[in-house]
């Protein structure tokens, strides 16, 4: 993805164009960092990102300022399955002007297709999506682009340093080490055997930016209401706590209540919803 192309002046802005040169990451990573979300990894370890090996026609490409000075960052690629357009990533620190440009220019080289941006990883633990929050000019250009929403995810956090995690309560869930990811299934019966809650954990890694996640948490409906999930909940967090994790994730379909509800009761704080978009012809 190397290039030396010369690059070609956008008309109506002082920004030129030009193929990612492997001299500019140090100004790519910059600009990754100055969009970064707690949660993610570093930048370093976000680019080139991993999904690009799997397009189509994948390209990374910047837009230099009057000073040749990398501007902003934008990768592209066609999915092999149907042929849409994917913008993986996007960076343009938040420069309104940079960032219309930026999409203007994945617009221009993906042609007449189906598009979906953001389609690559926004944190660690692999929720993709723009964090709308914290990047409102970003998600205003989309929208002003002709984009819409087609998913998004709350994404939650919760601080084992700040706020150590508690002693679970009996009953307790039996634990089972799981290998793909690394983690555990917490499983809860009664005394007559019978399911009543089980949670999947990821366990802290390299992988996750040493944070924890909670992949998943189910309550029979005959068990729901009656404190359940809250208890499950804390026996996940302190088993995060007792193997090292100093953060641990979790998120729910924006709109989920009763998700969102339990994780702020359990100290978990809303960062931001995760949003996929999609440009349609």
């Amino acid at each position: 993805m190397d290039s030396d192309a010369p690059g070609r002046v956008l008309e109506g802005t002082g920004l030129t164009a030009r193929p990612y040169n492997s001299d500019d990451y140090a100004a790519v990573v910059s600009a990754i960092e100055s969009d970064w979300l707690p949660g993610q990894h570093p930048a370093e370890f976000q680019f080139p990102p991993q999904a690009l090996k799997k397009l189509h026609d994948a390209e990374i490409l910047v837009l230099c300022d009057v000073h040749g000075d990398v501007a902003g960052v934008v990768s592209i690629g066609v999915r092999p399955a149907d042929g849409a357009g994917l913008i993986v990533q996007l960076h343009g620190r938040e420069n309104p002007e940079v960032v219309t440009a930026l999409l203007a220019l994945a617009r221009s080289h993906l042609a007449q297709r189906t598009l979906h941006a953001f389609t690559g990883p926004a944190t660690a633990t692999g929720i993709y999506g723009l964090p709308v929050e914290h990047r409102t000019v970003t998600a205003r250009a989309l929208t002003e682009a002709g984009f819409l929403p087609v998913s998004a995810q709350r994404y939650f956090l919760r601080d084992l340093n700040t706020f150590p995690a508690p002693q679970p309560q009996h009953p307790l869930a039996d634990v089972t080490t799981i290998t793909r990811p690394p983690g555990w299934m917490l499983r809860l019966t009664g005394t007559d055997g019978r399911h009543i809650a089980t949670a999947i954990m990821r366990a802290p890694t390299s992988e996750t930016a040493g944070m924890a996640v909670l992949w998943q948490l189910t309550v029979s409906p005959s068990h729901r209401r009656q404190g359940v999930a809250t208890r499950l909940l804390q026996q996940c967090l302190h088993q995060a706590a007792q193997h090292g994790a100093h953060y641990f994730t979790a998120d729910a379909r924006d709109g989920e209540t009763a998700a969102a509800c339990l994780l702020t009761r359990a100290g978990f704080f809303p960062l931001d919803t995760l949003t996929v978009f999609r440009r349609c012809l």
